[in-house]
């Protein structure tokens, strides 16, 4: 039904940039060789971004464990493409793709 959906939308977590550079931070500080987090963290990482609020419900410890998850996933990607010979990365202007060859690479790597 109609009610049913305008609720589960108005659950839905919504990040914005300062929010999830908070979450990083508080994670990165406490971050463990596995790159996992217990569930207490991210409890503790809940009320350290909760000031950062602008829109939607406040987050919880769920929503930071699947937004770390979702990091996790493009950090990966990252580093991989950073292994590939003769790449560029930059972690302010992201892969700020050089020429036509790099484009390629990274079209090819990300598909």
């Amino acid at each position: 039904s109609m009610a049913q959906e305008s609720s589960s939308h108005t659950n839905k977590a919504i990040w914005t940039d300062t929010e999830a550079d908070q979450l990083l931070l508080y994670l990165f500080d406490k971050i463990t060789d596995t790159g996992n987090f217990k569930d207490v963290m991210y409890n503790g990482a809940v009320e350290a971004i909760a000031e950062y609020l602008q829109h939607g419900p406040h987050k919880t410890g769920a929503m930071c464990k699947t937004k770390w998850g979702s990091f996790k996933q493009t950090y990966n990607t990252i580093q991989k493409y950073h292994q590939l010979s003769g790449v560029h990365w930059d972690n302010v202007r992201g892969a700020n793709i050089k020429g036509e060859g790099a484009t390629t690479v990274w079209n090819e790597y990300i598909s």
